[in-house]
């Protein structure tokens, strides 16, 4: 789950802001501070208002480079001071309407382009990243194959749905055997689907297909 601050020390605009995210989107974390001296736990990004009275959000930014900011603020003209590798944009409360959702959207796909998970191979952690997954297989006797890249796992010791659990909701189960990550999807047809970066097909069981063909036609609709 994606966890995100909202920092602001008016706290009408706390409320706006928590209460747009909360309708808009399912599955998320929010926390709310009056200000960068309140965070408690690790963030996955945060939206900060620029004009802080106790700490100054550029100053907090160039001072917490391991913390992904996107500026909230009313004033533009300090924009063009907002600069850094850990800065990702920023959003006018005077169109707030209009910016949030499309910033939020970015940091999201960002942030879970780039969530990793842990395999045991061997006694030793090898650590994914989730969005190179393109499918997982359960070839019997408890081990999973791990496709991803132009590279594999085997994992033993392990059934399809522990391996399941581990992932997220862009892996999707089209047979007994076999899930996919439905962002490699590349085409559909005769019950079978193909994925990028793989030259196989795979068949889609009789109660998956309508699952598959609505997820096939909403990327390419």
């Amino acid at each position: 789950m994606i966890k995100i601050g909202i920092i602001d020390d008016q706290p009408n605009w706390l409320t706006v802001i928590n209460d747009k995210l909360k309708t808009h989107y399912q599955g998320l974390s929010l926390f709310l501070y009056r200000s960068v001296k309140e965070i408690d736990r690790d963030l996955d990004f945060i939206l900060l208002d620029i004009d802080m009275p106790d700490v100054d959000g550029i100053e907090f930014s160039k001072k917490n480079l391991d913390t992904k900011i996107v500026f909230i603020t009313n004033y533009d003209t300090r924009i063009k001071e907002a600069f850094g590798p850990n800065v990702y944009g920023y959003i006018s409360k005077s169109n707030l309407e209009n910016e949030l959702y499309n910033k939020v959207d970015e940091m999201i796909t960002l942030i879970k382009d780039n969530y990793t998970v842990s395999f045991n191979v061997h006694g030793q952690e090898i650590l994914v990243r989730i969005n190179d997954i393109i499918y997982c297989q359960f070839l019997g006797g408890r081990i999973v194959s791990i496709v991803y890249k132009n590279k594999s796992l085997m994992i033993k010791n392990v059934t399809l749905k522990k391996v399941r659990e581990k992932l997220d909701n862009r892996f999707i189960k089209i047979n007994r055997d076999t899930i996919i990550n439905q962002n490699k999807i590349i085409d559909f047809q005769n019950d079978n689907v193909y994925l990028e970066g793989v030259n196989s097909r795979f068949e889609v069981s009789v109660r998956n297909r309508t699952l598959i063909k609505r997820v096939f036609f909403e990327k390419y609709r």
